[in-house]
């Protein structure tokens, strides 16, 4: 790590300690001391960002993945065994009629037919699925519940399930067809997971390697365009705004983990706290990104929480805090599609990182998007 990069979290440590940071709802909290970095984030910052170093790497993350979905799913004989957080469940043997909740980007990546999902028009699946004709099933996201009639009807032999669920519900679904639940958290090998279950293991790996692959490509894109300049992620909601931390947050962390931005000091300092992340607009002059992303909203089931959070972005706009802030000084601001960030699963991921390469990567790879 560069001696100026050490001086600058110096900085921010020293900041942190004689300020609270208020979370824009009447709340204060005292953020970690930054303290020494842990082997894992320090390996991390160190990285190269060539071909044969980030092949070396993705080869690694593929092992460490086809591991851990080796734990989940395991063969019994002539019987497949999917352990999730509800329990365990044997799978059906070449299930015909499959019905998917809140794993519709795991199945889509995969190519798996179904026969019911679960989509709203704001879900960025939306136009594959309704094109496809496949049928819409309900789920209320306010009592975290499922229109059982619907799955009943669609006579499902098996049921994917995000594992976001609760306990009843799953027992509900299980009176219906065998259910196989996942963690789309950890997309990777939750895709290796669903892959083995239904038999098609090469399938997710070769899914997986054209993931990162994709990967690789942006990475090296944005590498050549952006060089050592250090990146930022906030998210504006409707009552406070926060600051992503660099390895701990699943929405952003593939930005550091797959294409290696590089932090700001004040990322890594968040990555310290075990707080929600909000901060105090104070903050924002000390905040030195050089390209800063912005997420204004809470995803396709936002309801009237996204309306007022774009507009406390547009307020925030007009402070003078905000503009002096390094990435708005140059211009390096980038508003995502919230849709997409909020989303889990490898299709979204993939989409999320095509939407930062071509907002400021670069096409002089010399390599092949496909």
């Amino acid at each position: 790590m560069e001696i100026g990069l050490h001086k600058k979290l110096a900085a921010c440590c020293c900041l942190l300690l004689l300020i609270g940071l208020s979370a824009g709802c009447g709340q204060t909290r005292q953020p970690a001391e930054i303290g020494n970095l842990s082997p894992a984030v320090q390996k991390a910052l160190t990285r190269e960002d060539t071909l044969e170093a980030i092949d070396r790497e993705f080869a690694k993350r593929m092992e460490s993945q086809l591991q851990g979905a080796r734990k989940l799913v395991q063969k019994d004989g002539d019987r497949v065994l999917v352990k999730h957080k509800y329990g365990t469940t044997v799978m059906p043997k070449n299930p015909q009629r499959i019905v998917v909740l809140r794993l519709e980007d795991l199945t889509e990546a995969l190519g798996v037919p179904v026969v019911g999902a679960n989509y709203t028009p704001r879900t960025y699946l939306y136009d594959r699925l309704e094109q496809r004709g496949v049928p819409l099933l309900h789920v209320n996201d306010e009592t975290k519940t499922v229109n059982y009639e619907e799955v009943q009807e669609a006579k499902p032999d098996l049921i994917l399930l995000r594992d976001s669920f609760d306990q009843g519900v799953y027992e509900k679904l299980s009176r219906i067809a065998p259910v196989a639940a996942f963690n789309i958290r950890k997309e990777e090998t939750a895709l290796l997971a669903l892959a083995m279950a239904l038999g098609q293991e090469e399938r997710g790996i070769a899914r997986l390697e054209e993931f990162y692959g994709k990967a690789k490509v942006y990475r090296l894109g944005l590498h050549a365009a952006m060089g050592n300049g250090t990146t930022a992620f906030l998210r504006v909601m409707n009552r406070e705004v926060r600051l992503y931390p660099y390895s701990r947050n699943d929405i952003n962390r593939f930005m550091y983990d797959l294409l290696d931005l590089k932090p700001s000091p004040m990322v890594l300092a968040a990555d310290q706290s075990r707080t929600n992340n909000a901060i105090s607009l104070e903050w924002l002059p000390d905040l030195e990104a050089d390209y800063l992303l912005v997420s204004t909203g809470y995803g396709a089931s936002s309801g009237e929480n996204g309306k007022i959070a774009e507009e406390r972005y547009k307020k925030l706009q007009q402070d003078a805090l905000w503009k002096s802030i390094p990435a708005v000084r140059q211009g390096h601001v980038h508003v995502v599609d919230t849709a997409v960030w909020n989303a889990h699963g490898i299709i979204a991921k993939e989409l999320a990182m095509e939407e930062i390469y071509r907002t400021w990567g670069s096409a002089g790879t010399g390599l092949s998007r496909k």
